[in-house]
């Protein structure tokens, strides 16, 4: 196959950020082309980083950016997804599971607000969108374990 007939995707990486038994959740901007003003796990997508461990490399940093928590070295896979984002670039979304650290969480990087929820009140949270319904569902089973 040919270099320039390669279908890639954008690689996104989100999480579950565990304090206190709650989980983060932060509402994206408005002004966002993407899913503006809904609610989202914090992340984002992963740059051109060389080098091992990219994608914990790149949750770190984003999560410190987005929402101003560090989070501990341990992150665990929960969940993954495609879609197609606003701009018509593919996507592949891969979740995690993250244990705060440090850092008060408020909306940095382009949100609009941050809550704090139990699984129970994520599992029933009225504005949860239905895109995020898998990820909820799939935390919840790993949890479970």
């Amino acid at each position: 196959m040919s270099e320039e007939i390669i279908h890639t995707h954008v690689v996104l990486v989100t999480a579950f950020i565990r304090k206190d038994n709650k989980f983060l959740l932060a509402k994206r901007s408005f002004k966002d082309s993407q899913a503006g003003g809904m609610w989202a796990l914090p992340g984002g997508k992963v740059d051109e980083d060389k080098g091992p461990n990219v994608i914990e490399y790149t949750l770190k940093r984003e999560l410190e950016e987005e929402v101003g928590v560090e989070i501990k070295e341990q992150i665990t896979y929960i969940y993954s997804s495609s879609f197609v984002r606003s701009s018509g670039h593919s996507v592949i979304n891969l979740c995690f599971l993250c244990e705060w650290e440090s850092g008060e969480a408020k909306p940095l990087e382009d949100h609009e607000d941050i809550r704090w929820f139990t699984l129970e009140e994520l599992i029933n949270f009225s504005e949860l969108p239905k895109y995020l319904i898998g990820n909820v569902e799939s935390l919840k089973k790993v949890l479970s374990k």
